[in-house]
């Protein structure tokens, strides 16, 4: 009697879906990972529960401390100035990025006549610096 041994089939293992999870993965971290910005400028941000996504294009960076001075990328700006100095900056781009960082004890006025002279150059594209209110419950 003789017996037939049927030969072993070589199996493959396909590691394309372990690839895929792997670089899925990999996107997943590098979206939720969170920069740190920092600026020269001390600030108290109000606080606030939306995250925002952080983008490395160039942006014109306007602050308002507590005593209602100006600044444009962390330099000191007369009122008088502030329309020519974000001209000079922006290059006269309506879609460059604007950041707006008011400390929460500056006046209301200050902020408004910030966003005012955006609004006459015809700038949209404007963003609110914030702290995110987890950060202050850890501090």
């Amino acid at each position: 009697m003789k017996l037939r041994q049927k030969k072993r089939a070589d199996f493959l293992v396909d590691i394309t879906p372990l690839v895929d999870v792997v670089f899925l993965m990999l996107i997943f971290f590098m979206v939720s990972t969170s920069f740190s910005v920092s600026s020269s400028l001390k600030l108290d941000l109000p606080s606030s529960k939306a995250t925002a996504e952080q983008n490395e294009m160039k942006k014109v960076t306007i602050s308002i401390n507590a005593k209602g001075q100006i600044y444009v990328q962390d330099e000191a700006v007369q009122d008088t100035d502030l329309r020519k100095r974000i001209l000079n900056i922006s290059k006269g781009d309506p879609n460059v990025r604007v950041v707006l960082r008011a400390d929460s004890d500056a006046r209301h006025k200050r902020v408004v006549y910030v966003l005012d002279t955006l609004r006459g150059l015809e700038m949209s594209k404007i963003g609110i610096a914030t702290v995110s209110t987890s950060n202050e419950e850890t501090q």
